[in-house]
């Protein structure tokens, strides 16, 4: 069920990408310069489906990054329980092989008794 809903909405999202891109086809002027907007230093004329599309992008990047950044210090705690773990089982190994373990006979004589 779950991937039927996840096709459904990709195909969904491609339908409006897909009709934002035709609707929004015709160039307009992008310009990275503030102080002159008559005679732009660096200007393109490009579609704005693309300008709209990329700082989409843009978005999704930064905030999967900033996302990615601020789950750091959780990572570096699973890491941490991670390897305490790995200790502990190593200890428990050790420990285990320490242990003497009584005889048969014995452990029959005590169940005897």
């Amino acid at each position: 069920m779950a991937s039927l809903f996840r096709t459904l909405f990709f195909w969904t999202l491609v339908v409006l990408t897909s009709a934002l891109a035709v609707a929004n086809r015709g160039p307009v002027r992008l310009s990275f310069d503030p102080f002159s907007s008559d005679a732009p230093a660096v200007a393109f004329d490009i579609g704005l489906a693309w300008i709209i599309l990329g700082a989409v992008l843009i978005g999704l990047v930064l905030g999967g990054w900033s996302s990615w950044l601020a789950q750091a210090p959780l990572r570096q705690a699973m890491r941490d329980a991670e390897d305490k773990i790995r200790r502990l089982e190593r200890e428990v190994e050790v420990a285990q092989t320490i242990i003497v373990k009584p005889s048969e006979s014995r452990a029959l004589d005590l169940q005897r008794a």
